[in-house]
């Protein structure tokens, strides 16, 4: 059965339709709209009801083919924490995540929706497991799934959008190799830090496009709009209008590198078997020019942009799209991570 993630920004959406057939995983529509009216953030019900109703058109415009969906849940909606417990059955971990999680979440529990998996047992205590405890606002999940049913869809599950992107660009549990995910939004930057098939460790940076763009604005003296084309057309390019450009974005970069550069050497402290070797690059942001090579020069690591769509077959719709998925990998990870949930 066909399935839809569906990545729900505050003024845009993205959605991948997956499906499993004979000869593997197949795209067979996505999509994205972008509509600076919208605000899924607000609490208004006049807002949420047009968010729902462009949500509902753009589903019928661009034809998927199920109304089943899986959707992302913003970083700053949720509380992700791995704790190390003794070894025990499921009714005694359940009893023990329950207790623990009143010291994690600034959140009295009857207000959040709880859950957690056994991820591995702890490398440095051979006698604990590592336990990822997730806990969601229910007061957000139901925003969530009112809008999804105002536009006429079913959601078949919401998880974290940093699950999701571990999902489709993280390694395996067969063979680890760690990985550093940089998910470069408007807003906000997240670390995620995979390791043996799991999301390990998160990390939101408050630095996005939008305050690269804000910072070309006010430098410039350039309106919103030409200082947000400047950079996505000269981005991290010195040679471009005598490296401007570069200057004022150059020292926001500097500051997520540095905050990489932290998270790496805090969680192989926590964790010292997990080799991290790679960083990968995602989200609107990660397709500033200039951004690969400068990142790859400053951080000893290997670095890319992801294109979690290398391997996987398009359908005839998908295939005459433009442009093709491969350019707009770092787009559509969030929502494909979340589609691979129920494919």
């Amino acid at each position: 059965m066909p399935i839809v993630g569906l990545d729900l920004g505050r003024n845009n959406f993205r959605a991948i339709e997956l499906e499993r057939k004979k000869e593997g995983l197949a795209v067979n529509r996505f999509a994205v709209y972008e509509n600076p009216r919208l605000n899924f953030e607000s609490e208004a019900q006049d807002d949420q009801k047009v968010y729902a109703s462009s949500l509902k058109d753009f589903f019928a415009e661009v034809g998927f083919s199920t109304p089943y969906v899986v959707v992302g849940l913003d970083e700053t909606y949720i509380y992700m924490r791995i704790i190390k417990f003794p070894q025990m059955n499921d009714k005694d971990l359940k009893n023990a995540v329950n207790y623990e999680a009143e010291q994690y979440i600034p959140l009295p529990l009857k207000d959040v929706n709880l859950s957690f998996q056994r991820l591995d047992v702890d490398y440095a205590d051979k006698a604990k497991m590592n336990i990822q405890m997730v806990a969601a606002r229910k007061a957000v999940l139901e925003k969530h799934v009112q809008i999804i049913r105002d536009a006429h869809l079913i959601p078949k599950a919401i998880e974290p959008e940093t699950l999701a992107l571990g999902r489709a660009l993280g390694d395996t549990k067969e063979a680890p190799a760690g990985c550093v995910i940089l998910d470069m939004g408007f807003s906000r930057t997240i670390i995620i830090i995979v390791y043996g098939g799991f999301v390990r460790f998160t990390r939101n940076v408050q630095l996005g496009g939008d305050v690269m763009t804000k910072s070309i604005q006010q430098t410039l003296n350039l309106d919103y709009n030409q200082a947000e084309e400047y950079k996505k057309v000269y981005g991290l390019d010195k040679n471009q209008v005598d490296g401007k450009i570069f200057e004022v974005v150059k020292p926001h970069i500097d500051n997520i590198i540095s905050e990489v550069k932290r998270a790496s050497i805090f969680f192989t402290k926590q964790q010292p078997n997990a080799n991290i070797k790679r960083v990968i690059l995602t989200g609107g942001t990660a397709q500033m020019p200039g951004l690969l090579l400068y990142m790859a020069n400053n951080l000893d690591l290997e670095v890319e942009v992801a294109n979690p769509f290398r391997d996987i077959i398009l359908g005839p719709h998908a295939l005459q799209q433009n442009p093709s998925l491969n350019e707009l990998g770092p787009i559509f990870s969030t929502a494909y991570g979340l589609a691979l949930k129920e494919v």
